[in-house]
């Protein structure tokens, strides 16, 4: 049963990246490339617009948005995907980041090694080599690198975690990941020093609008009371 599981990872990943080409291999998933608008992304994958995400609108327009593989087609139901879902990140406007998180049922029982073959088979040997089997020294509930890929370009990173017991991809630019990571930091920290104004105009805004529903009330009742 493993060997099934861990063709069906093999067949997945061949299909989701095509051949070698001019561009970088690594960049490339599902039919969407690091680098693309975010309007070429939504039409590629048959998205709707309305589920972009804006994660922070300063310093720099970061959006998120979701893809999850379709059970069935034209009322026909598709073989299992390993893919769960993919979390595609702009960076002002162009396509940043490839997270990939794999199906918990299609991974089960599958090791470092039996990932790492499956991946091998489509970007060549892993620059993460295996190690000797013993008892990870990590948090259960922090990523652990377990496979690397990469080119001129383009890095691709083979994650686990065991609680919960999960697996997926990260693809990013080399060049500009930097630039990506800086502009989450400094909207998150952009975030927090607004927060107080941000809290006190909200405050406010509800106090005007309870008064102005208690000077409301106060009106009609002043109008219909009759004491007698």
């Amino acid at each position: 049963m493993r060997h099934v599981a861990l063709l069906a990872v093999i067949c997945t990943v061949s299909l989701a990246v095509p051949t070698a080409s001019a561009e970088s291999t690594l960049a490339r998933y599902r039919g969407v490339t690091l680098g693309d608008s975010l309007q070429a992304v939504v039409e590629r994958l048959n998205l709707s617009a309305t589920g972009v995400k804006v994660v922070h609108e300063r310093p720099a327009v970061i959006q998120e948005m979701t893809w999850q593989p379709r059970t069935s087609i034209s009322g026909a139901t598709t073989p299992p995907d390993s893919v769960a879902d993919i979390v595609l990140t702009f960076h002002d406007g162009r396509l940043a980041r490839i997270a990939v998180n794999y199906d918990r049922e299609r991974t089960k029982g599958l090791t470092d090694a039996d990932l790492r073959e499956a991946l091998d088979s489509v970007y060549g040997p892993s620059l993460l080599m295996a190690t000797r089997t013993q008892p990870s020294t990590a948090a259960p509930s922090v990523k652990q690198t377990i496979g690397r890929w990469e080119d001129a370009e383009t890095l691709l990173t083979l994650w686990r975690e065991e609680y919960p017991n999960r697996v997926g991809l990260i693809i990013t630019s080399i060049a500009n990941d930097a630039a990506l990571q800086q502009a989450i930091t400094d909207g998150v920290r952009l975030h927090a020093t607004e927060a107080p104004a941000r809290d006190l105009a909200r405050r406010s805004a509800e106090a005007a609008a309870t008064k102005a529903r208690d000077e409301k009330v106060r009106r009609d009742n002043k109008t219909q009371f009759k004491p007698n």
